[in-house]
């Protein structure tokens, strides 16, 4: 069985498409935050109602319900600056979509999440203390596919592995390609892909988006 691991697509339209388009797979899993910051969330929700089993994320969910997103100081006011753009570019069915989405969900010994157990908003990063990985010490699943950090991980606590594809449509760990994980018959590839960034850029001022948010996109990592 092979899965597609994606997360944090953020609006990336161009993104999702080259990675669909270079890989095939069984199984789409999603780890959330289909939108914010990007130009084209109506289309990747589209895309991924169609193809993946997905969860919430904090942005989904801020777009959703309109509860703060529980973004870090550094990048809290450009989500608040881009989430109107966001809601405006959605269709009331994919923001129902969205409200709809599960936290957390078990498939097949694989317990996907956007951040951490029962949560939206903690951070799990290659260098968290493995005390921090506690909460999911009761699971009955051996694997625990996660996002929200940005930044892809694979670590083994405790017997249970962990792992972050990365941001497929806003990288912040200085590498500008979109990030995505194979998952096959137990072997993990974490993949990294150029795609048409200028396209998106071009939507994006088009859409009097923040320039911070372009200048996040270019530099692959959070900048003022």
């Amino acid at each position: 069985m092979k899965v597609l691991l994606i997360s944090d697509i953020h609006g990336n339209l161009e993104a999702l498409k080259e990675v669909l388009m270079i890989e095939n797979w069984d199984y789409i899993y999603c780890m959330g935050d289909i939108v914010d910051y990007g130009p084209s969330p109506q289309e990747c929700v589209d895309i991924i109602r169609e193809k993946g089993i997905t969860v919430k994320g904090n942005h989904d969910n801020a777009v959703a319900t309109g509860m703060d997103c529980g973004c870090s100081y550094e990048i809290k006011e450009l989500s608040q600056e881009v989430r109107k753009y966001t809601v405006d570019s959605m269709s009331p069915k994919n923001i129902e979509y969205l409200a709809s989405l599960p936290v957390s969900v078990g498939k097949k010994g694989t317990y996907i999440t956007h951040a951490s157990r029962d949560d939206l908003f903690g951070y799990l990063k290659p260098n968290t203390p493995e005390e921090e990985f506690n909460v999911f010490d009761d699971l009955e699943e051996d694997t625990v596919l996660l996002g929200h950090t940005h930044i892809p991980m694979d670590r083994e606590i405790n017997g249970r592995r962990y792992i972050n594809p990365g941001s497929l449509g806003q990288p912040r760990d200085g590498d500008t390609r979109a990030a995505y994980g194979i998952l096959e018959d137990g072997e993990l590839y974490l993949r990294r892909t150029e795609y048409d960034m200028d396209t998106v850029l071009r939507k994006m001022e088009s859409a009097d988006l923040p320039s911070r948010a372009m200048r996040i996109l270019r530099a692959g990592k959070v900048v003022p």
